[in-house]
């Protein structure tokens, strides 16, 4: 038997899929699982909290725009009410908020909703549909973008 093992950018559902292709900031990288906001021109930078009016994705793969200018390179994102998995930053249990931190991954949304930017709700690890587990720092998780 083979057991697929999830990692972080890869879609956890096929069902009301949103994905978009963004260009990306100049002189930028993105990996893949990476939280990605968009920069006050529209291009494509690691999420440091960003916010919703500008939009926040997860990236479906690695683009290095290092060494380009803005949008020489594209990336395809996740965004609205998408199930993803992502890597966590931290400690979250099942069904809590979740935010980008300084590193582009998901942490608990403490604040209140306007406070801070949440990105969704953390759902649990692969194949966790009856008993749900809470998540430590780099697990990869199943994150429903959108609230």
């Amino acid at each position: 038997m083979i057991k697929l093992v999830a990692i972080a950018g890869q879609l956890a559902r096929s069902t009301n899929i949103e994905v978009y292709s963004v260009g990306v900031k100049a002189s930028h990288s993105i990996t893949i699982g990476d939280g990605v906001q968009l920069d006050a021109n529209g291009n494509a930078e690691k999420a440091t909290g960003g916010t919703v009016a500008r939009g926040l994705f997860i990236a479906l793969e690695t683009v290095d725009n290092s060494s380009g200018s803005a949008r020489d390179k594209y990336i395809r994102v996740a965004s609205g009410n998408t199930y993803v998995y992502c890597t966590a930053g931290g400690a979250v249990k099942v069904g809590e908020t979740v935010k980008f931190d300084a590193n582009a991954k998901l942490v608990v949304a403490t604040g209140i909703f306007g406070a801070e930017t949440h990105v969704g709700r953390y759902i649990g690890h692969e194949n966790e549909e009856n008993a749900p587990t809470d998540a430590v720092n780099n697990d990869v998780i199943i994150v429903r973008l959108g609230l």
